[in-house]
């Protein structure tokens, strides 16, 4: 059975959660919280959520906890942890300098759009952050027994890290060298979403790994078994 692409929608209007999950309909699962201190609960206890999201949409304004999300650094730290893009939905005027530096884009219906539109706009940004296809490395790289599992696992991250970019860069290099559990959770992750399907999932860090997500799983499985 294939898994759904996951969605997080971040928003204080509990009527949100009502009108995204009639628009993603079946075609995708919907995560809903009123505001990021729930998700971060959460995350405490999975470091692997965050990066499971396809995409992650946030509201705007939070009255019940005086947060404008414009205004604070909580996007950007979601957006070095997430592997899929983050938008904000908002139907008001917003700098281009200020969206470009904390979001990947923005929604302008705040009770949600068709998974098929919303599907396009993160196959688009996906295309643009990563123009090029990854080599798969040559065979038996992570097999080797000799190699421990903690070894193997690391080898993987720092080569994922080799094509990422800026703070999803930094952010599998520090798990490489110095929380190696997160490291093996996020691989986890990535090798479920894999396998249940033969399209990589949308936003599915498989692309540091290969273009091909079978060759992704493959990968994957050798380093973490």
């Amino acid at each position: 059975m294939m898994e759904k692409p996951k969605v997080c929608v971040i928003d204080e209007n509990v009527s949100v959660k009502t009108g995204w999950e009639k628009s993603l309909s079946h075609h995708a699962s919907l995560d809903f919280f009123r505001d990021h201190t729930e998700l971060m609960t959460l995350v405490d206890k999975d470091k692997g959520l965050i990066p499971s999201y396809s995409c992650i949409i946030m509201g705007r304004l939070y009255p019940h906890i005086n947060l404008d999300i414009v205004n604070c650094s909580i996007p950007e730290s979601i957006r070095g942890v997430a592997t899929g893009p983050l938008f904000l939905n908002w139907q008001g005027y917003v700098s281009k300098e200020e969206l470009e530096k904390k979001f990947d884009g923005k929604i302008f219906h705040r009770y949600g759009i068709k998974w098929h539109t919303l599907r396009l706009r993160i196959q688009r940004l996906e295309k643009k952050k990563n123009p090029t296809i990854i080599a798969p490395p040559p065979p038996e790289t992570f097999r080797d027994n000799q190699i421990s599992k903690v070894q193997r696992c690391k080898d993987l991250l720092m080569m994922m890290a080799s094509h990422a970019a800026g703070s999803h860069r930094e952010k599998i290099e520090f798990y490489a060298q110095h929380d190696h559990e997160t490291g093996v959770k996020l691989l986890e992750a990535i090798y479920h979403r894999l396998l249940v399907s033969k399209e990589r999932p949308m936003g599915c860090p498989s692309r540091y790994i290969n273009s091909s997500p079978i060759i992704a799983a493959r990968i994957l499985r050798d380093a973490l078994h």
